[in-house]
C-alpha cells in the first residue's frame, strides 16, 4: 500500500503557498514586535518621569513579554503554520507592545515637559486602553485553554474562552468610553474625550467591574482545564504541560490577585504577574521542541525546596533582628548592630536542619526524582506502551486526527476490521495510509475529509504517513 499520491498533489501547491506566506507573517510581526519593544526604551529613556523604563519587574517584564512571545510564536510557526498557540503568542506580544507604546507616546506627548503636543497624542492615548486586558487577561486564558495540543479538552471547555472575549469587549468598552480623567496620577486634569454622556456614565463605569468578574473565574477554570489535561495525558504532553504549569500558575494567580485594580496587594499581584510573564513564551519553546524535558522535575522540587526556605528564613531573620533590638533598646536605651549578627548565627545555624526538613516534605509530593532512574523508567514505560499493537493504533489514530483534522478516521488492520476511530466514523475515504511497511505492515489509516471543507495540509499528510509507517513497525516487531 501507498500513501493516495492524487490526494497530496491535490492539496501540495496551494498549502504550501499558503504556509510560505504565513510563516513569512509572523516573522514580520516577530520584527514589528521588536521595533515596538525599541519604541517603549526610546520613549522611556527621555527621562519624563510620567513614563519611565527602568529596571523594575513591570518595565522587564512588559518589554520581556513583547519580544519574547511574538519571537517564540514565529520559531514554531516556522514549523507548524497553522499551529492556533503559537499565533495566540504573537497577538499577546503585539498587543502588549501596541498598548505600551501608544501609551507611552500619549502620556508624554498630549502635555510634553518642553514644545507643542506631539501628533495624535491624545488619540493615541486613548486607544492605548483598548490592548491590555485582551492581552493578558484573554491571552492567558487561551493559551490555558489549548496548551499543549491545541485543541479544547471537549467542545464544552470551549465557553469559557467565548467569556473570556466577552469580558475583554466589555473591559475595552468601559475604558474607551469610561468618563472622568484618563490618569488623574500623571495627567491630572485631562477629562477623556469620548467619555459617555450623563445619562449612561455610571452603566459605562460599571463595565470594567463586570469584565473583571467574568474574566477571573475563566482564568482560573482555564488553570482548572489544563490540571485535567495533565491527569489524562501521557507521559510526554505530561512533561510539556510542566514546564508551562510552573509559570503559568504564578502569572494567573498573581493577575487574579490584581484583577480588583485597586489597592498595594493587587499593584504586587500586577508587578508579579508581569514580571514572570515572558517566561511563559520561553517555557512553551522549550516544551514544544522537547528539549531536556525531564528536568523540569528537579527544576520544581529544588524551586518549592529554596523558594520555601528563603522565605522562613527572611522572615525568621527579620522577626528575630526586631525581637533583638527591642531588647537590646529596653536594656541599654539604643539599638545595637549585636542583634544583627546575633540573629544572623541563629539563622545560619537553622539553615542546614530546614533545608533537610523541606526536602523531605517536598520529595513526598513530587516523588519524580526520588524514583529509581525516573526519567528513564518513564522512557521505557512509554516505548512498551506504543510497541503494543492495540495501544500503539489507537494513539496513532488520536494524534492523526489532532493534526488533520478530518470529520473522522479510522485504523483498520489487514482484513479490513477496524481497530481504532477517531471523530465520527464512517467517512467518505480520501486517504488510506499503511500503518507498517511490506511484511511488517499491520493495518491501514483511514483519513476522511476535513471537517472545514477544507483540502487537508501535504506537508502533515506527509509526515503522518512517516509515522505511520513507523508505528506499524515498531509494533510489529514490539
Amino acid at each position: 500500500m501507498s500513501v493516495d499520491a492524487s490526494a497530496i498533489e491535490a492539496v501540495k501547491q496551494p498549502d504550501v503557498a499558503t504556509d510560505q506566506r504565513l510563516q513569512r507573517l509572523a516573522a514580520l510581526l516577530a520584527i514589528g514586535a521588536v521595533v515596538e519593544a525599541f519604541g517603549i526604551v526610546v520613549i522611556g529613556s527621555r527621562g519624563d518621569r510620567r513614563f519611565l523604563v527602568g529596571l523594575d519587574p513591570v518595565s522587564i517584564g512588559f518589554i520581556g513579554s513583547i519580544v519574547a512571545f511574538p519571537i517564540v510564536g514565529a520559531l514554531i510557526v516556522a514549523r507548524r503554520p497553522r499551529t492556533i498557540v503559537p499565533w495566540v503568542m504573537i497577538a499577546m506580544g503585539i498587543s502588549l507592545g501596541t498598548g505600551v507604546l501608544t501609551a507611552g507616546y500619549g502620556t508624554i506627548g498630549v502635555r510634553p515637559v518642553a514644545g507643542a503636543p506631539f501628533p495624535f497624542a491624545l488619540e493615541l492615548l486613548v486607544v492605548s486602553q483598548l490592548f491590555f486586558v485582551p492581552a493578558l487577561g484573554l491571552g492567558t486564558t487561551i493559551l490555558l485553554l489549548l496548551y499543549p495540543t491545541d485543541t479544547f479538552l471537549s467542545p464544552r471547555w470551549r465557553w469559557p474562552a467565548a467569556v473570556s472575549l466577552a469580558a475583554a469587549i466589555l473591559w475595552d468598552v468601559g475604558a474607551i468610553f469610561r468618563p472622568g480623567e484618563l490618569d488623574p496620577t500623571s495627567l491630572p486634569g485631562l477629562v477623556n474625550p469620548v467619555a459617555a454622556p450623563p445619562p449612561i456614565d455610571g452603566l459605562v463605569s460599571l463595565l470594567p467591574v463586570v469584565s473583571n468578574a467574568l474574566a477571573v473565574p475563566m482564568v482560573l477554570l482555564a488553570a482548572y482545564g489544563l490540571v485535567l489535561r495533565y491527569r489524562r495525558a501521557d507521559g510526554l504532553v505530561k512533561a510539556q504541560i510542566r514546564w508551562f504549569a510552573v509559570f503559568s500558575g504564578i502569572v494567573a494567580l498573581a493577575f487574579a490577585v490584581s484583577a480588583p485594580n485597586s489597592g498595594p496587594l493587587a499593584d504586587v499581584g500586577f508587578a508579579i504577574g508581569v514580571g514572570t510573564l515572558p517566561l511563559l513564551p520561553i517555557a512553551i519553546g522549550i516544551a514544544i521542541t522537547r528539549y531536556r524535558l525531564y528536568d523540569i522535575d528537579r527544576l520544581i522540587n529544588r524551586a518549592l525546596v529554596y523558594g520555601s526556605l528563603t522565605a522562613i528564613l527572611a522572615g525568621v531573620f527579620t522577626a528575630a533582628v526586631g525581637l533583638a533590638q527591642r531588647l537590646f533598646i529596653a536594656m541599654t536605651g539604643e539599638t545595637s548592630d549585636g542583634a544583627i549578627v546575633a540573629t544572623t548565627l541563629v539563622v545560619a545555624t537553622l539553615y542546614a536542619p530546614l533545608r533537610k526538613r523541606l526536602e523531605a516534605i517536598v520529595d513526598r509530593w513530587f516523588k519524580y526524582e526520588s524514583r529509581r532512574f525516573g526519567a528513564y523508567r518513564a522512557q521505557v514505560e512509554e516505548f512498551l506502551d506504543m510497541t503494543d499493537p492495540s495501544h500503539a493504533v489507537e494513539r496513532l489514530a488520536r494524534e492523526a486526527y489532532a493534526a488533520l483534522d478530518p470529520a473522522g478516521l479510522a485504523a483498520v488492520d489487514r482484513e479490513g476490521r477496524v481497530l481504532a476511530t477517531s471523530g465520527i466514523w464512517p467517512q467518505p475515504v480520501l486517504m488510506r495510509l499503511p500503518i507498517g511497511r511490506g511484511e511488517d505492515a499491520i493495518g491501514t489509516l483511514l483519513v476522511g475529509p476535513r471537517r472545514d471543507g477544507r483540502p487537508h495540509d501535504a506537508r502533515e499528510v506527509e509526515d503522518l504517513a512517516d509515522l505511520a509507517i513507523l508505528v506499524g513497525s515498531a509494533a510489529a516487531r514490539g
